[in-house]
């Protein structure tokens, strides 16, 4: 027989993938570890039938024996052939799965066998490309030229499913297919375990720059597999690590590659992968990746090394930027030790820089040059460098424009720039300069820096105190140094004499008018002259001295200090000095007239003695007093005003302006509970237009009795009907009095409805003074009544409504407690067998009231009651017997709920006669039956309360002893 293999399985990454995932689904025991047999592993023992007879074609075996229990490959096929077969038959042995219930199966692979012996066992091996079954797959067959394979019925064996193909499939919906059962089919597959595929190119180690970018293949990795049917199905996988932060690895071409925007970290890198196949089995290697670090490389001092600088630098100055490539982070620092520079980090600047250090003192004499170690590093490497700073030797400052001479007046008092020199320094450095020596010794004189760079100002201080006598010139030397060397020269100031300031227009006469005068106003001008035009000062004295109104200022103007309006002095004398610092000159006079002199008007009549005193209420614009006045000046015209403390008393009182009548408001009445204050006092105040005078008027007020005014003149009260006492709601009468601390009392009037109400006579509070009862006949329902106030000797009166309210003050009440009826045991239903009256003594709609009966007693509604009162049978009385009696409750109910009660007791006499009588007669007393009990019972209760106390005094021997409880 020959054997045509035909692999249908898909070589491709979508078959892969699918096929993966089915391993994972079935992982328990994935992989196979030995070569066994799937199927039925004596085929000849199931030579019994076949299916020539049918038009069964294809099968699916279902038994656990035919099912697939781990990943591998079938080498080979063996089936025992039917003797109905034929030699060159073809057959295919298939392997199905099904991923999922309710899905379709799908053909994992096939192979085509041709029958070789007939009524034999036929095994073939698989030379070409195998089929891989995966746990969980099952064997079947397709005869597509004619029955093949034999099959045995028995009981020992499993499930199958049979049915026709019309050509080939690579799906089935084997679930609609009928299941058959205990058949086995002779036919088995020979499965060999999966190799599993390896590395040929793991461990190894590769060394790469850590200046390496991404993109450059670090590494391939190279796969081997001796089962061909793996090509293109293997998987490549890498373990998690810190490596994985650097390197990644193309699972396409199985190319190592540096990752993107990364920076290489120096030292080796361990990258694990895995190589597994659809079996999953797996080979495991490790690739070692060594960056290796390139150090750091200072460009900048290629170009430059080295730099000059003054002797007299002291402040932090950057000297030179170091420029410094690396792929990792450098830090640069100064190797060198004490010395006056430092290495540091520019500011703004990832760079380092080299600076001289704040404060260097730097000596040319000493040392004129430095050489500076330096080192960067990136923390793996480290590069070392040299930088070279020369120093450069200070120049002496010169001073400019000295020596020199200045003349000055011996009366000079103010700060006096003497000199202006500037100094030249050749490094440009800041000069400091100073006095070294003053002849002969003072300290008026000093120096400062001037507004210039290197300029200096020679200064005679304010108030020098100069004198021409003592002291003709003075020597002064300065230095300057710009700290390292100096340069000195000398200054000379001469004294000149003063000469003393000339009076122009002293003695002199001058004249002030006393009328429309002003502080400030010139006076006079007094003129002087100085030769030196020195800076002068006026000083002035006058006669008299008491309050003088006059002043000098500085510039010699004579002013007003004060008003000298009402002047009575009709003269002054003036005299005045003049001093310019050295020589004072004077005194010179100066007489000055007052002119229009005003005499001050006089009030005569004030104060008065004692207060005026004023009633309240008086009369509108009444006189109460006459200013009286003096005036020397018989022309003048007077005003008069007033002003008030407290100052509302100029609203109840007036004065006349023209002639000084004191008098009531015209429009404000004078009201003593009103008013802020009872006292005023009134500073009346008279002038002539040029002068005036105030005196005091005391005006006291006097309080006068008002009488109380309702401000509300109706009230309306309202009271329930009720017993005597009834204290009515509060009335909140509204009223007023302007007499503050006035006692008041209430009255009041009804007209004719006397002895119904009363009244407190402090509160006003309103009360009942006798029952009312609004039920009773001609019972009045609403009062009108008046009340009085009083303060004593005034009254006022408002009036007064007082509705008196029906309330539901009666309950009803039947004209008997107890109603007594005798029925036949036969008496008729809904007959009326008597009556229960009742009466309600309310009028209105609280005397209505309703009948109903109380029975619940009975169990059952035995008797009703009409609206009348009336009483009938509702219920037959056959189920009591005679001599038997009832009682039940009658109550009258009024609308306010108000209930009145009656007992009724129905008694049903012993008879022999079929007659029923009734009767309304009351039983006695001793005819109801409850009576005698309590009756007995209270007698009892009666002697044990009479004999208890003898018996007690008996005991104690008729003494009473406290025993203390």
């Amino acid at each position: 027989m020959q054997l045509d293999i035909q692999n249908r399985t898909m070589m491709n990454l979508k078959f892969y993938f699918i096929l993966t995932l089915v391993i994972s689904l079935h992982s328990v025991k994935s992989q196979c570890d030995s070569e066994h047999d799937i199927g039925e592993p004596k085929t000849e023992d199931l030579d019994k039938d076949d299916y020539s007879k049918g038009t069964v074609n294809a099968v699916l075996n279902l038994k656990d024996q035919y099912q697939f229990k781990c990943c591998g490959f079938i080498k080979a096929w063996e089936i025992f052939v039917s003797e109905d077969s034929t030699t060159g038959r073809n057959v295919k042995a298939q392997v199905w799965y099904q991923e999922g219930a309710g899905n379709n199966w799908t053909l994992r692979g096939e192979n085509t066998i041709q029958v070789t012996n007939v009524k034999k066992i036929n095994v073939e091996d698989i030379s070409g490309t195998r089929i891989r079954p995966l746990l969980g797959d099952y064997i079947g067959f397709y005869e597509f030229e004619g029955s093949v394979i034999t099959y045995k019925d028995n009981n020992k064996y499993g499930q199958y499913k049979a049915t026709t193909f019309t050509s080939d499939e690579t799906t089935y919906d084997w679930d609609t297919v009928a299941v058959g059962d205990e058949r086995g089919h002779a036919i088995h597959a020979t499965v060999t375990p999966s190799i599993s595929p390896t590395f040929t190119n793991l461990d190894d180690t590769v060394a790469i720059s850590n200046n390496e970018v991404a993109g450059p293949v670090v590494f391939t990795l190279a796969t081997s597999d001796s089962d061909p049917e793996d090509a293109g199905l293997l998987t490549v996988a890498t373990s998690t690590g810190s490596a994985l932060n650097f390197f990644e690895l193309d699972l396409i071409t199985l190319e190592v590659k540096i990752r993107s925007g990364v920076s290489l970290v120096p030292g080796d890198h361990l990258l694990e992968f895995t190589v597994r196949d659809p079996c999953l089995n797996s080979s495991t290697n490790i690739l070692t990746i060594r960056v290796e670090n390139d150090p750091p490389v200072i460009t900048s001092l290629a170009t430059s090394s080295s730099t000059t600088i003054s002797e007299d630098s002291k402040l932090e100055t950057l000297l030179h930027t170091l420029i410094v490539t690396d792929t990792q982070p450098t830090n640069c620092s100064l190797v060198s030790t004490g010395v006056p520079f430092v290495i540091k980090r520019i500011s703004g600047s990832t760079n380092y820089g080299i600076f001289l250090s704040t404060g260097a003192a730097l000596d040319y004499g000493k040392q004129n040059a430095y050489v500076l170690d330096l080192s960067c590093t990136d923390n793996y490497d480290d590069t070392t460098g040299i930088y070279t700073v020369y120093l450069l030797q200070n120049e002496p400052p010169s001073i400019n424009g000295l020596p020199r001479a200045t003349d000055i007046q011996e009366d000079v008092f103010v700060e006096t720039t003497l000199y202006t020199f500037s100094v030249t320094d050749p490094e440009s450095t800041v000069v400091t300069c100073s006095v070294s020596g003053i002849s002969p010794k003072t300290n008026i004189i000093f120096m400062k820096p001037s507004t210039n760079f290197n300029e200096f100002d020679i200064i005679l201080q304010s108030n020098p105190s100069l004198r021409y006598d003592i002291v003709t010139t003075y020597r002064i030397d300065i230095q300057c140094s710009d700290g390292r060397r100096s340069d000195s020269n000398v200054f000379f100031m001469n004294v000149l004499r003063n000469k003393p300031t000339v009076f122009s227009n002293l003695q002199n006469i001058t004249s002030v008018s006393s009328i429309a005068t002003y502080i400030g106003q010139k006076v006079f001008d007094v003129d002087i002259s100085d030769p030196e035009n020195d800076q002068v000062e006026f000083s002035m004295f006058c006669v008299p001295s008491a309050n003088c109104p006059f002043e000098i200022y500085h510039s010699g103007e004579i002013v007003l200090k004060r008003s000298i309006e009402g002047e009575f002095i009709p003269a002054y004398d003036l005299y005045v000095h003049v001093s310019d610092g050295k020589s004072k000159t004077g005194p010179r006079s100066l007489t000055v007239h007052v002119l229009d002199i005003n005499y001050v008007p006089v009030i005569r009549n004030l104060p008065l003695p004692s207060a005026l005193v004023v009633s309240e209420n008086s009369a509108l614009g009444l006189s109460i007093f006459q200013l009286s006045i003096q005036d020397n000046d018989g022309a003048d015209t007077h005003i008069y005003t007033m002003t008030s403390s407290p100052s509302d008393g100029v609203l109840y009182f007036n004065i006349n302006s023209a002639n000084g009548l004191v008098s009531t408001s015209a429009s404000s009445n004078i009201n003593y509970e009103g008013v802020s204050a009872t006292s005023f006092t009134f500073t009346i105040t008279v002038t002539d237009t040029k002068d005036s005078v105030s005196k005091n008027l005391s005006i006291s007020i006097a309080n006068q009795n008002e009488a109380p005014v309702f401000t509300k003149r109706a009230y309306a009260l309202s009271v329930d009907e009720g017993v005597a006492g009834t204290t009515l709601a509060d009335p909140s009468y509204l009223y007023q009095d302007e007499d503050n601390g006035d006692t008041h009392k209430f009255s009041m009037t009804c007209a004719s409805n006397v002895g119904y109400f009363s009244i407190a006579p402090t509160t006003g509070f309103i009360s009942l003074a006798t029952d009312i009862d609004v039920d009773a006949t001609g019972s009045a329902t609403s009062f009108t009544c008046t009340v009085t106030v009083s303060d004593g000797s005034f009254t006022d009166s408002a009036s007064l409504t007082i509705t008196v309210n029906n309330i539901n003050d009666n309950t009803p009440r039947f004209s008997n407690n107890l109603f007594t009826y005798y029925l036949d045991i036969n008496y008729p239903l809904n007959s009326v067998f008597g009556s229960t009256v009742a009466t309600d003594a309310d009028t209105g709609d609280f005397g209505n009231f309703i009948y109903s009966i109380d029975q619940t007693s009975l169990g059952t509604e035995t008797f009703g009651i009409q609206a009348n009162g009336d009483l009938y049978l509702k219920t037959s009385l056959t189920s009591y017997s005679y001599g038997s009696s009832i009682s039940f409750i009658v109550q009258a109910t009024d609308t306010g709920s108000l209930q009145g009660t009656a007992t009724v007791f129905i008694v049903i006499p012993q008879t022999t006669t079929t007659t029923t009588t009734t009767t309304d007669r009351p039983i006695t007393f001793w005819e109801y039956s409850a009576n005698p009990a309590w009756v007995i019972v209270a007698g009892i209760l009666g002697l044990i309360i009479m004999v208890l106390p003898c018996y007690m005094c008996y005991k104690n021997e008729f003494s009473c002893t406290w025993r203390g409880r």
